[in-house]
């Protein structure tokens, strides 16, 4: 079942930015000869500042810390701390939200939100403390790569949580270059803090409670303009099988991003590590949604091809869909109808999953997380 609560107009724009903004966008039919593109570097380590949040100076920013959990008893957790300037529309506000799957199919989520100035980034004393708010249970810590430490303990409408994580063997952060891409003529900023980590602690909803041992992902995002305006889609999957073997893919499609033919311009890059070897990274270039098919309502690419920076061509095949999360979808329809006309759309994340189709490899069977702006 999934426990469902009312979500307020404030969250509706916390999670996502989907702020109106004070400057117009560009039109639909314009965005497609916008520039987008990835670095042309190579990969490089992640400098330890680059953890913090990185636009809190600017008038209008939106910046989200993904973590993904797996674990092997079949629980999965997603986990995003979050950072937004609305402009002249509200005060700026961090947060988190959480979502719980159990292997049974029993669905949580939650979200927390606090103001801004409340916010703790201790940068200097060793902890490396990321505190939504001092007397909040809601925080990560511990610098990079050599330890790391996650707690999400608040209890909203009757229901507790309590998620503490530890991560170890803990592979070291890469960003591409400086970490800054354009998209839509706009820079945004991506970096992959932990592609892979062992994690291990304790899940608990209630007095649903279970010690946990399972693995670990995160990525960093920022940005100054919001999701609706700059997005079309975003694409994540990940697959673990321990800290030598893994990949991960992080790609986001820009606004009115069609090239025709199914195609689609996209900015990111697919991460891989084989055997103790160097860590390989790809620009992603284009997609290729050879197929469409419906996950809990939403059409999205059930095979999809991602054309890389090298030249080869590789495919995603959703095979199990297992979440689906919008935060209109808490409203009834007609306050849902009024609240996506006034933001401009719905951005809705859909969660299972695929398999990884690699040429001259086995299927690697891993997770996907997507999300889809609605308009």
């Amino acid at each position: 079942m999934v426990n469902q609560k009312t979500f307020s107009l404030t969250l509706l724009f916390f999670f996502f930015g989907l702020m109106v903004p004070l400057f117009p966008s560009l039109p639909a039919s314009q965005l497609a000869f916008a520039q987008s593109s990835n670095p042309s570097g190579g990969p490089q380590p992640v400098p330890n500042e680059k953890i913090w949040a990185q636009s809190l100076k600017g008038n209008h920013f939106n910046e989200f810390w993904n973590y993904q959990f797996y674990f092997t008893n079949g629980i999965k957790v997603h986990l995003i701390f979050s950072a937004v300037n609305f402009g002249s529309l509200k005060a700026p506000v961090t947060g988190a939200r959480v979502s719980v799957l159990f292997p049974d199919g029993e669905i949580h989520q939650i979200s927390r939100e606090y103001g801004l100035n409340r916010l703790i980034q201790k940068k200097d004393d060793g902890s490396g403390l990321f505190q939504l708010q001092d007397n909040r249970d809601l925080y990560f810590r511990g610098l990079l790569p050599d330890e790391h430490e996650i707690v999400f303990k608040t209890e909203k409408n009757g229901v507790r949580y309590d998620i503490s994580l530890t991560l170890s063997d803990i592979a070291p952060g890469i960003q591409w270059d400086d970490g800054e891409f354009i998209l839509n003529g706009n820079r945004i900023g991506l970096i992959t803090h932990i592609p892979y980590a062992r994690a291990t602690g304790h899940v608990a909803v209630n007095d649903r409670r279970s010690s946990v041992t399972g693995t670990a992902y995160m990525d960093h995002t920022h940005q100054y303009r919001t999701t609706i305006q700059l997005m079309d889609s975003g694409k994540r999957f990940v697959w673990h099988q321990d800290e030598e073997n893994w990949t991960v893919i992080y790609c986001l499609t820009p606004r009115g991003g069609s090239l025709g033919n199914q195609q689609k311009k996209t900015i990111g890059y697919i991460l891989s590590k084989r055997n103790g070897g160097d860590v390989n990274l790809s620009g992603i270039e284009r997609v290729r949604e050879t197929t469409r098919s419906t996950a809990f309502g939403v059409r999205i690419p059930s095979v999809m091809d991602l054309q890389l920076s090298d030249g080869k061509t590789i495919r995603i095949v959703r095979t199990s869909d297992q979440e689906k999360f919008s935060i209109l979808g808490e409203l009834n329809w007609v306050a849902r109808s009024a609240a996506k006309s006034y933001l401009g759309g719905e951005i809705i994340d859909i969660r299972g999953e695929a398999s990884l189709l690699i040429e001259d490899s086995k299927p690697l069977q891993g997770e996907y997380n997507y999300f889809v702006v609605d308009r």
